[in-house]
């Protein structure tokens, strides 16, 4: 009777986190590397969730009208162990992003840098930047 239960509740456990997992996509199913994008514009919003944390950019473009862009960021854990808190861009900042459009063409991006533009202080990169990297001997 006991290994019955423990066997229900690892088939229940393990039905939870395939659930969990699979909220989670993987950037190849929405974008596409082969889009790279840059966006300078004033953030409009920011959305502190997982998995996922998200801020909301109004850029210009190539024609100077206003776009709305939804940028995707990594984790708030991630982002909060870089330095980077719930607080750290406001609404009005303005920042310029690199990152990769959306496969479906939607003014939907993944950034890969995020930079304040007033200071050029760094405030995301997804893989270190020559800058950022030091040499050890």
């Amino acid at each position: 009777m006991r290994s019955r239960i423990i066997g229900v509740l690892l088939g229940i456990g393990l039905l939870v986190s395939g659930s969990l997992v699979s909220a989670h996509h993987a950037f190849s199913s929405e974008f596409d590397a082969s889009k790279p994008i840059v966006l300078k514009g004033k953030v409009v919003k920011t959305e502190w969730t997982n998995p996922h944390a998200w801020v909301f950019v109004d850029a210009k473009d190539d024609k100077g009208n206003v776009e709305n862009w939804a940028v995707e960021l990594v984790g708030i854990n991630d982002l909060v162990r870089r330095g980077w808190g719930r607080n750290r861009v406001a609404v009005g900042d303005v920042i310029n992003v690199d990152g990769y459009g959306a496969k479906n063409g939607k003014n939907i991006a993944n950034a890969a840098s995020v930079k304040l533009a007033k200071t050029g202080e760094l405030l995301w990169a997804s893989v270190a930047r020559p800058e950022q990297q030091t040499e050890t001997k």
